[in-house]
This record gives C-alpha cells, structure tokens and sequence, in this order.
C-alpha cells in the first residue's frame, strides 16, 4: 500500500462519521420543534382587485411568471362627486390606457421589487398613448417590436389595457409595435372579478 493509498483511506474513515453525525442531526431538528408538518392545499386564483379613486391596476409578473395585478397611485385625485348612480358613493375615476401603460414600462417600484414582482417588458420612458378602438378591438402602439415579447409581457399590456377605463374587461387588444410588427388581438388570461 502506497502513502498516497493510505491519506485516501485516512480521509474517507474520518469523513465517515462525520457524515453519519451531521444526518442524525438533521433528522432530530425535523422534531426538534415539535409543530407537525402539514398538506399542502390549493386555495384557487389569486384575489382580483380594481383601481378606483385616485388608483391605476398595473400587472407586473411574480416569481412563478403568474400575472398579478398591482395597485399604484394614479395621477389625479379621485373626484369625490362623482359615482355610478344616484346613490352610489364609490367615486368614479378614469384612468387613461395610455397613461397606465407608460407607468407600466417604467418598471417595477421598489416596493414591488422587494415583492418579488418584475417585468418581463423592456423598459420604455416614452409616452404611449390610448389605445384605438375599431371593429371591436383595441390597438395599442409601443415604442418597441412586439413580435419578441414572451408570452407574460403580452399579457401585462393586455390586461392593463383591458383593466384600465374605460374598462373593457372582455376586450382584444392588438399589439403594434416598431419595424412594422403586430401581434394578433388576444384577450387578458386573467379573469376580471
């Protein structure tokens, strides 16, 4: 047996039990705490939320690529004398397409960050405005080619299109961008409550 033989099997000896101890202690923290381990449960789609007085619903992605709709502060305070119908107290507010769109390629706040929420759109600071309603659909025009965009960028716009007033829940949206590329209309794969 060589030197070279004997350090290696030195090395697994000395190893073997300290493999064998750190398994014994982590199987004893398992019951250390003594609170048992429970089922996971499906609870159904996340809880859907609308924008009023003075808010605008954005949708950014969470850390599973799932939509989820955001509420940020919108740029006009809401009007409080205004409302659905005679005696409706909830104000009404309109927050253009156009503008929730801009805020929306923005990117993420901080605090929406520190949620773990992102975007999947390229960040754009140039205005974008209402989308064009005809024929039953709503063209919206990015400063970008949208023919790249993934799968959850498409559905950002379209929902936060869709979502914002005049909201138009059930609307197609056709994406326009720049070198002459569209995506076909498509409909928000997040239902409206």
């Amino acid at each position: 047996m060589t030197a070279t033989d004997r350090r290696r099997r030195r090395r697994r000896a000395s190893a073997a039990p300290a493999t064998l101890l750190a398994g014994f202690l982590l199987a004893g923290c398992a019951d250390a705490t003594g609170i048992p381990g429970t089922d996971v449960f499906e609870v159904g789609d996340p809880a859907r939320i609308k924008g009023e007085g003075g808010t605008m619903l954005l949708y950014l992605v969470d850390r599973e690529g799932r939509l989820t709709p955001v509420l940020r502060p919108g740029p006009f305070p809401a009007d409080p004398g205004s409302g659905t119908g005679p005696a409706s107290k909830a104000p009404l507010y309109d927050t253009p397409a156009g503008f929730a769109l801009s805020a929306l390629l923005r990117g993420p706040t901080g605090a929406e960050l520190a949620a773990s929420l992102h975007t999947e759109l390229p960040l754009a600071f140039a205005p974008v405005r209402d989308p064009e309603r005809k024929d039953g659909l709503l063209t919206i025009t990015l400063p970008f080619p949208v023919t790249a965009l993934s799968e959850a960028a498409r559905g950002q716009i379209v929902c936060t299109v869709a979502h914002a007033e005049p909201l138009d829940v059930d609307a197609r949206v056709v994406l326009a961008g720049q070198s002459n590329s569209i995506v076909p209309a498509q409909e928000c794969p997040v239902p409206a409550s």
